[in-house]
């Protein structure tokens, strides 16, 4: 009787995930996206975690892709203030040991990016406060004096503000 259920259970789960993957591959964005040549977004990123920010930079990725296989071209800025900053730099002193890892994986996923045409800035204001010499950041990512200057540049000339904590 157990094995009976247990095969049970299995099919079921098996169909629920047939069933969303075909639901998935079906999904796009078209009612937001009518109309739209260019998407323009700049990323601020704030959270200290840098396990969470290589998850977003993975979804910044994957926002690319989704807007180039919908038509739109991608116009996209990462801006890290705060603790973000700290995992954008190449000297391992900056670094927490138990984070150095992550912030490798994080370089990597910042080369990639900018590799893509993303732009990825520093706040020079935390580079300063955080004693991080602007020099030093790793491939990829440019210093600029304050990213809330830039977040404000940015929406200005009609990119879209996604807050990222």
């Amino acid at each position: 009787m157990n094995l009976s259920r247990i095969a049970l259970f299995s099919v079921l789960m098996f169909s629920l995930v047939l069933g969303f993957s075909a639901s998935a591959a079906e999904l796009d964005d078209r009612h937001a996206l009518e109309g739209v040549k260019t998407g323009k977004a700049v990323f601020d990123i704030a959270s200290g975690n840098p396990k969470a920010i290589v998850t977003i930079l993975g979804i910044v990725d994957e926002t690319i892709d989704g807007l180039k296989q919908q038509g739109v071209e991608p116009h996209i800025v990462v801006a890290f203030r705060g603790p973000a900053v700290r995992f954008l730099s190449s000297d391992s002193a900056v670094i927490p040991p138990e984070h150095a890892a992550t912030a490798m994986e994080l370089a990597d996923r910042v080369e990639q990016l900018a590799a893509r045409g993303v732009r990825v800035e520093a706040c020079g204001i935390t580079t300063r406060m955080m004693k991080i010499d602007p020099a030093k950041l790793i491939k990829g990512a440019h210093p600029v004096a304050n990213t809330f200057n830039s977040l404000i540049g940015y929406q200005t000339k009609g990119y879209a503000l996604i807050p990222v904590f």
